[in-house]
């Protein structure tokens, strides 16, 4: 008789004698083995023992529940989709409405000090005041508004905060690649700097002469979003003013 027969008529014998206890010699047997056996540790102890006493049907049944078992828990503790890059977040692009544009201008209020709003213009005629006459027109499709003061206004210069917004990012985007190409070589033929003046989304700076009035002219232009910006000095505009003026608009934008 083997081993795995001995096993069955011990429980069977245990079983004729009541479940509520075990044969006597069941139990000395059992501590018998355990004082030869070499102390291992209780989970592998229960492994071994769960292994060795069960038939193969049941082994396999038990080994898939194991598998199972522990492919919930992986998953469960590690998430879904483990060693699957995650979705790359996109950058959102700034949007403007119009009832943005007089934040975003230099008007009476905004002004910083030594510099005065002389006049407005709004709408489409806004948009219009640095284009070249005779030049092709920029898309109207998706403008949506445009403001432009003009500060310091004088005979021999002065200087103009202007704003003009569209649907999206992308129209914007076409309009600045445009305002950039009408103040080059195949428009107003200013001077563009090597150097990127650092404002908004993307930015161009240009010098020269230019909106046939002054000789003497500079220009930043940059895009925010959905929103194209300048900031223009004329005549004996100053430099640095130039730049605070470009550097406070870009600040009304964040």
């Amino acid at each position: 008789m083997n081993r795995e027969q001995d096993f069955d008529q011990t429980l069977k014998d245990w079983l004729d004698e009541g479940s509520d206890h075990a044969p006597e010699r069941f139990i000395w047997a059992a501590l018998d083995d355990v004082e030869r056996s070499a102390q291992r540790g209780a989970w592998r102890v229960s492994l071994e023992e769960r292994f060795v006493t069960m038939k193969p049907a049941a082994l396999v049944l038990v080994t898939a529940a194991v598998i199972i078992g522990a492919i919930a828990t992986y998953q469960l503790v590690l998430g879904p989709n483990v060693g699957e890059p995650g979705p790359t977040p996109q950058p959102t692009a700034a949007s403007f409405s119009a009832v943005d544009l007089p934040d975003i201008v230099l008007t009476a209020t905004s002004a910083p000090e030594g510099l005065t709003v002389d006049s407005n213009e709004f709408g489409e005629p806004a948009l219009r005041v640095p284009l070249r006459p005779g030049g092709p027109d920029i898309d109207l499709t998706a403008f949506v508004d445009a403001r432009m003061t003009n500060l310091n206004s004088t005979e021999t210069g002065g200087y103009v905060s202007w704003a003009a917004l569209f649907e999206t990012a992308a129209d914007a985007e076409t309009a600045f690649e445009y305002l950039v190409d009408e103040h080059g070589s195949a428009g107003w033929q200013m001077t563009r700097s090597t150097v990127d003046p650092g404002l908004g989304d993307e930015s161009a700076s240009f010098t020269g002469a230019a909106y046939g009035i002054f000789e003497r002219n500079g220009t930043y232009l940059w895009r925010v979003g959905n929103l194209v910006l300048a900031a223009v000095g004329v005549g004996d505009y100053d430099d640095d003013q130039l730049r605070s003026i470009a550097e406070l608009m870009n600040g009304h934008t964040q």
